[in-house]
């Protein structure tokens, strides 16, 4: 007897509602970030915020970052990865990487009033770095997995891999240059983790199943 159950493609729409919003608050926050006036000098952690917006943003990022993390469910749940080993780990690595971005951003409360190089920032910088690298990787083996699957199609199908290689084709090469660059880059992440969250959305079903034993494999 077959004991499986089918995702309901409801969760699956749900979980792309979640990244779209998530990505829109992403693109707000990087555009109030990259040009919002300065009272507090460049060298300060928190510029270009005060340290009670400093605060504010941090917790609407770290929003954004969970909102996402839903989102890279939702592509498990939709078997749009199929059933290959690395299209699976890759969204549990990049699900792993979205946390941690969470987590940093959380604990980044902790360096409101810090310079821009401090003991903490140092060990901050470290784990955004690694998120990054993580969600990239993760994506982009995902991603792979999505095209060879076929389960997606027209523009749908290379989001899961265009927001992971953009990690480094465009936000990595940007945080390390300008500061209003880098701002922009993330902006434009964002707005792939949006075109990622259509795409969700307009799945017309889910294509993963899940055993008994809570394994997914495709239908």
């Amino acid at each position: 007897m077959d004991t499986a159950t089918r995702i309901p493609a409801s969760r699956v729409r749900t979980a792309g509602l979640s990244c779209l919003v998530g990505a829109a608050v992403g693109v707000a926050g990087g555009l109030v970030t990259a040009f919002l006036p300065s009272s507090v000098p460049p060298e300060a952690y928190a510029y270009p915020y005060t340290p009670a917006g400093f605060v504010a943003a941090q917790l609407s990022f770290a929003l954004n970052h969970v909102l996402l993390l839903v989102g890279i469910a939702g592509v498990a749940w939709s078997g749009a990865a199929g059933t290959r080993r690395y299209g699976r780990a890759g969204l549990w690595v990049a699900g792993a990487g979205m946390a941690l971005l969470t987590v940093c951003e959380l604990v980044g409360i902790a360096a409101v009033g810090e310079p821009l190089v401090s003991p903490l920032t140092d060990v901050l910088g470290a784990g955004y770095g690694l998120a990054s690298v993580l969600i990239g990787a993760g994506l982009v083996a995902a991603g792979v997995a999505v095209l060879r699957t076929g389960r997606w199609s027209g523009w749908a199908r290379p989001t899961v891999l265009v927001c992971g290689l953009a990690v480094f084709v465009i936000v990595l090469p940007g945080v390390f240059g300008p500061f209003v660059a880098g701002r922009l880059a993330l902006t434009a992440w964002m707005l792939l983790f949006g075109a990622l969250g259509a795409a969700l959305m307009r799945a017309p079903d889910a294509g993963a199943r899940r055993d008994t034993a809570g394994k997914a494999r495709a239908v």
